[in-house]
């Protein structure tokens, strides 16, 4: 089994924050996206996309659902890294089912909280060159 170690400094990185918070965005586009075309299909009683609007909506969709496996992951590694009781991390994978709405609700819930008080540490502690 290979095992990938990734430390505190990489997963709490200002980069890392970056990319979170633009993946977290990028979730809640495909989310919003899947729901909007879904809606628009219904009201419109269409079975299906014609191919050009199903040729613009997956190009659409490519850059969201990359952002929401980045996403997943990072959140996932931040989850399991994390330490905090059973019980919160039992309940997270229970919510993790709901991959489109629990991984942003969890970047923006959990992550970010852990994030600021990573960067307060870095701040607060003496550099050591």
């Amino acid at each position: 089994m290979m095992h990938i170690s990734i430390s505190r400094n990489w997963l709490f990185s200002p980069t890392a924050r970056r990319i979170y918070l633009l993946s977290a965005l990028l979730n809640l586009a495909l989310l919003a996206t899947r729901i909007g075309v879904a809606a628009a299909m219904r009201q419109a009683g269409a079975p299906a996309l014609p191919p050009a609007a199903a040729l613009l909506v997956k190009g659409l969709l490519f850059p969201e659902a990359v952002g929401s496996a980045v996403l997943f992951v990072g959140m996932s590694y931040c989850w399991l890294g994390l330490a905090g009781s059973y019980k919160k991390k039992l309940l997270w994978l229970v919510l993790l089912n709901f991959f489109l709405i629990t991984t942003p609700v969890y970047y923006f819930a959990v992550y970010r909280l852990a994030a600021s008080r990573e960067a307060h540490k870095a701040r607060v502690r003496p550099s050591s060159f």
